[in-house]
């Protein structure tokens, strides 16, 4: 697609731009989730202790995960600009010095990964657990280059809205990861049987795999060609200086979100199994439920980044403004499904009735959360558009850290009848909506200052590009 032709279709058809690119975003996210889900349900019928093993290193792994990928979604908003600009030179640039940085964060994140010890101290892991987690974690940390590397193709396809070459991939990843899972885990064909370890093995194989399909389709798909005509292939530092400005604030806000949730089940596991199970059902159905507004925010932040880069400002306010309704529709009608079945779906979690009756009392602050995070995700990932990450990271750690986990503690367990896991949903949908209006407004002044900016009426969007057939 030339770039002309996407901010053209964006400028004219704003809700159909955003719904193509956010539906295929959905369904690669979802099928991201299903990994997760595959590895618990096998872990789970593997054994307790497997499961034990696993959970603890995903959890160790994710969290380094998000944050490091988080640097590299810098590049989104600056690629997708540059395409919007029909600097197509440019984008593939900026690519490769994302893999030089996906590379430098990997060779931290590994030593992280190696050495996991002061964060089985910290977390006082059994040593049982703790020796099979060093495997899992041992072979997961051989992925890590891979992955990252890959969310540099993916961060490249969206910013060209081509979402849905990733989302190919990334279904294939999953339907990979179930035979790998076995065999890796139960071994065969000259592998020995590997426990716990066996799934982290499994996701580096597969990462491995898809990069080498991603390597391919970058080399031999033609419709790349207009963005390999790159100058050099050093480390460029006044790119990567840009990418790390943007990009470091982008993996602290995602550090501080997924640390907040990682807290807060720590502090509530602290209470008897009932809430520290109604709370686990009810986390995993927000982020479920968190996949509708990522892949909004997501669409949003590209084609607003396109049309900032073709230089009409006040298109790309249109857009997020389009965004935002979009995502307060789709949220009520999920807050409307979360409402009217909610005993239905708890119960698909567990039969245990004290559970059900934890998770259904905390079912109304999780509505008013889910509402709240639709509008406040939209105006962060709006500001990435802008280039603006770094406020926004400092709004996340007062609102989530000191308003959400400080209020829980106030609320949930240091008054003289402490309201349990409802005080910490009760202040973290309180952190979130301080979170939504400090963005919010600062989306709007951003906005403002941008808008008039734009001296040119938006005209034609009939760019010459060097995609468009000749």
């Amino acid at each position: 697609m030339a770039s002309s032709t996407a901010v053209s279709f964006a400028q004219t058809r704003p809700r159909r731009a955003l719904l193509n690119q956010a539906l295929p975003i959905l369904l690669g996210q979802l099928a991201v989730m299903g990994n997760g889900l595959v590895d618990t349900l096998m872990a789970g019928q593997a054994g307790p202790d497997v499961l034990a093993a696993m959970a603890v290193g995903s959890s160790i792994y994710v969290s380094l995960y998000v944050g490091l990928m988080g640097v590299i979604i810098g590049l989104t908003p600056i690629c997708s600009a540059h395409f919007g600009a029909g600097e197509y030179r440019k984008v593939g640039e900026d690519a490769v010095q994302g893999v030089w940085l996906a590379l430098t964060m990997s060779c931290i994140g590994v030593l992280v990964l190696l050495n996991p010890d002061p964060i089985f101290s910290l977390t006082n892991t059994p040593p049982s657990i703790a020796q099979d987690t060093r495997g899992y974690l041992l072979g997961i940390a051989w992925g890590l280059p891979a992955a990252l590397v890959f969310r540099v193709f993916y961060a490249l396809n969206q910013s060209i809205s081509r979402p849905q070459v990733v989302v190919a991939l990334q279904v294939l990843m999953l339907a990979l990861k179930i035979p790998l899972n076995i065999w890796f885990m139960n071994g065969g064909l000259g592998l020995p049987a590997l426990g716990a370890a066996g799934f982290g093995w499994a996701t580096a194989a597969t990462m491995w795999l898809v990069l080498g399909i991603s390597a391919c389709i970058w080399l031999f798909d033609k419709h790349y060609t207009a963005f390999k005509s790159i100058q050099s292939l050093k480390p460029d530092w006044t790119r990567l200086g840009q990418i790390l400005r943007l990009g470091l604030p982008i993996g602290g806000s995602y550090l501080i979100e997924v640390s907040s949730f990682t807290v807060i089940a720590l502090l509530v596991s602290r209470f008897d199994v009932y809430q520290l199970g109604g709370h686990q059902i009810v986390s995993n159905m927000a982020a479920m439920a968190y996949m509708v507004c990522l892949s909004l925010g997501n669409a949003t932040t590209v084609l607003a980044s396109q049309q900032i880069g073709a230089g009409y400002n006040r298109h790309a306010s249109i857009l997020i403004k389009r965004g935002i309704e979009t995502a307060v529709v789709v949220a009520a009608c999920v807050c409307l499904g979360l409402y009217v079945f909610d005993r239905e779906l708890v119960s698909l979690y567990t039969n245990d009735e004290r559970t059900i009756e934890v998770a259904l009392g905390l079912m109304p602050w999780v509505i008013a959360y889910h509402f709240i995070d639709a509008i406040q995700t939209l105006c962060s990932f709006s500001l990435r558009a802008y280039r603006v990450s770094a406020r926004p990271m400092l709004i996340y750690l007062v609102s989530l850290w000191f308003v959400g986990i400080g209020g829980g503690m106030w609320l949930g367990v240091w008054q003289t009848n402490p309201l349990k896991s409802e005080g910490f949903w009760m202040a973290s949908a309180a952190g979130l909506l301080l979170a939504g209006v400090c963005l919010a407004l600062l989306l709007a002044h951003v906005m403002r200052q941008r808008n008039a900016l734009e001296v040119r009426p938006p005209a034609s969007t009939d760019l010459p590009s060097p995609l468009a057939p000749q």
